[in-house]
């Protein structure tokens, strides 16, 4: 194996994660299982050749079980094929390796701290990951790569001023590919949008000219470019980059799921249904699965979307630990398990107090009409002044209920002044509420 490939596969360990089913099914029990069992592959060469690698490395750590470096590349290669395949399998099984490699050894071995913490990223076990990532920083200080993954971990869990000098202290590197998304998102989360545009858009460009990095991080640059277009009602560019990254992985599902959304937001359930059960054919994302709940109910069909969604459910309350937010959310517009939502909300601020975790606190508190304990949370949930339209959105309908109107007009003014379409379903309800308090606000002036 060339020297340049291992280095490339363990300095993009930090980042975040073909086949159709025909029509527009229901998801039932036995599609999860197949699913879960036999997971779809986005790009059979690159996968083979990953094949190959881990089984050449598990050749050396049969010949040799006390290798610290061949656990060290067997965990990166299972971390990268996760990614690639959606199974989650490898990425208990590169947290087995990184753990077995730095057993054997700490010294000169911070890459696997690294490849450790970015799978523990990947569970969403966001305290381990960043008890992890300390120990890379701590053993190797000057790579920068080791503290933005451990930037990474701090943003994650709320830990904002920490993040913050982090990330002062990286700017210096935004053109480090394995450095600007983390500096985008930082950007977006502190409201300075047009930079994240321009970080992400630099990136994209010097990632689409590198033959060094695997096709699925390319795509992944692409994804990122394009949920944050269609975030912020740029729909026409948020297309091209969804249709730019398929160029590169024709089977990438976090791609196919964004597609979806596009879709459902653009009016076309069944184009949305298409993309959904692409994606789902490779792994069951929550937020896919909401979306299609959604598409069904847009043709009408609520039969077929209680069905899907009563699926879902049992699928989804299978998970350890917090929901899926986007779940979460889906669950709470849709008033279905309200109680069960907020508790798993409020269990998870527990360790994490981030703004999104005050975010949904806040609306399932919204939901439950315990509007006084809703406000404080969804106070903190705008502490960083991010221009997220759902954060306005639940802010201005909360403001609303407690009967403060001129609050109110404002967050929903700032909801849709973002992106009119920022949800499916919610932005009517934005809107409708914004008509009616305006009129109401209007014979006072």
């Amino acid at each position: 194996m060339r020297i340049h490939r291992q280095l490339a596969i363990l300095a993009f360990a930090g980042f975040a994660i073909l086949s159709a089913w025909g029509g527009n099914r229901i998801v039932r029990a036995a599609d999860l299982k197949r699913a879960r069992e036999v997971p779809s592959i986005a790009s059979p060469r690159e996968l083979e050749r990953h094949n190959l690698e881990i089984a050449a490395w598990s050749r050396a750590l049969a010949v040799d079980p006390g290798s610290a470096i061949s656990l060290e590349m067997l965990a990166a290669l299972h971390l990268q094929r996760a990614r690639e395949t959606g199974n989650d399998a490898d990425y208990l099984r590169a947290e087995q390796y990184a753990r077995r490699s730095l057993a054997l050894r700490i010294n000169r071995n911070a890459r696997t701290y690294v490849t450790l913490a970015s799978t523990l990223m990947a569970e969403h076990r966001f305290v381990e990951a960043e008890s992890v990532a300390s120990r890379a920083v701590a053993y190797e200080p000057g790579v920068p790569e080791y503290l933005a993954l451990l930037a990474e971990t701090q943003l994650e869990l709320g830990s904002y001023e920490k993040a913050r000098q982090a990330f002062d202290s990286l700017q210096r590197f935004g053109s480090t590919l394995s450095i600007a998304p983390r500096l985008a998102r930082w950007a977006e989360l502190n409201g300075r949008t047009a930079a994240a545009f321009q970080i992400l858009g630099d990136a994209v460009a010097a990632a689409d000219t590198r033959l060094d990095i695997p096709t699925e991080q390319i795509a992944w640059f692409h994804f990122r470019l394009g949920d944050l277009e269609m975030r912020n009602r740029r729909f026409r560019r948020a297309r091209q980059e969804f249709e730019r990254g398929l160029e590169t992985e024709p089977g990438d599902y976090r791609i196919l799921g964004g597609l979806a959304r596009l879709s459902l937001l653009e009016d076309d359930p069944d184009q949305a249904l298409a993309y959904g059960e692409r994606a789902i054919a490779i792994k069951l994302d929550p937020a896919t699965l909401g979306i299609m709940g959604d598409a069904f109910l847009a043709k009408g069909d609520t039969a077929a979307a209680e069905e899907n969604l009563r699926t879902m459910e049992i699928a989804v309350r299978g998970q350890p630990g917090a929901y899926h937010r986007a779940w979460s959310l889906f669950l709470l517009d849709h008033n279905r398990r309200v109680d069960e939502v907020y508790c798993k909300a409020l269990a998870e601020l527990a360790t994490r107090k981030d703004i999104y975790g005050y975010d949904i606190l806040g609306w399932s508190l919204y939901r439950l009409g315990r509007y006084a304990e809703a406000a404080a949370n969804l106070r903190s949930a705008l502490q960083l002044g991010t221009h997220d339209p759902l954060l306005y959105y639940h802010a201005g309908m909360l403001e609303s209920a407690l009967g403060h109107q001129k609050e109110a007009i404002a967050f929903l003014a700032s909801a849709l002044r973002i992106n009119p379409r920022f949800d499916y379903t919610q932005h009517r309800i934005a809107r409708a509420t914004l008509d009616s308090l305006s009129r109401i606000e209007a014979p006072a002036r």
